[in-house]
């Protein structure tokens, strides 16, 4: 996979089929990108590729896409990548029966309170729920759920 202009795949996709990420978290699919200004649009265009292959589609498809590509642009840019030798944003998606949960992590994140930056707004005013958790090497993992039943 790359992107034009990239000769260097950009990202790694691995399906998981509900395994255990390295991190603990249960997932479908998994997405490792360099941390850097592509890493946004490339989540939000494999996000919304893996959403409707799973049959959701329409204004929720475009939600969990739009909120995906917030949190890797926040991870990008408010993250400590010159302290972190691999600069990688990763994201983890699980589609339920009833919702869609995604997680991001990015390098040594340091989140502001969410007020204080839009993607976090966007995130709590259109996800169901939402959430953060640090991770024992420094990181910080975004999570949120959009509703697909209803």
């Amino acid at each position: 996979m790359g992107i034009v202009g990239h000769p260097v795949p950009v990202g790694e996709v691995r399906d998981l089929s509900s395994a255990r990420s390295a991190h603990g978290y249960a997932a479908d699919h998994e997405l490792t990108l360099r941390a850097e200004p592509a890493a946004a649009r490339v989540a939000r265009h494999w996000v919304m590729r893996v959403v409707a292959a799973a049959g959701i589609g329409g204004a929720v498809n475009q939600l969990i896409e739009v909120l995906t590509a917030e949190l890797v642009a926040d991870a990008v840019r408010l993250g400590d990548v010159e302290g972190d030798a691999e600069g990688r944003v990763r994201i983890w998606l699980r589609i339920g029966a009833d919702d869609v949960r995604v997680a991001v992590s990015g390098p040594r994140l340091k989140l502001p309170a969410p007020a204080t930056t839009t993607s976090l707004a966007l995130v709590e005013v259109l996800s169901n729920a939402w959430g953060t958790w640090p991770l024992p090497d420094g990181e910080r993992t975004v999570w949120f759920d959009v509703e697909t039943a209803g």
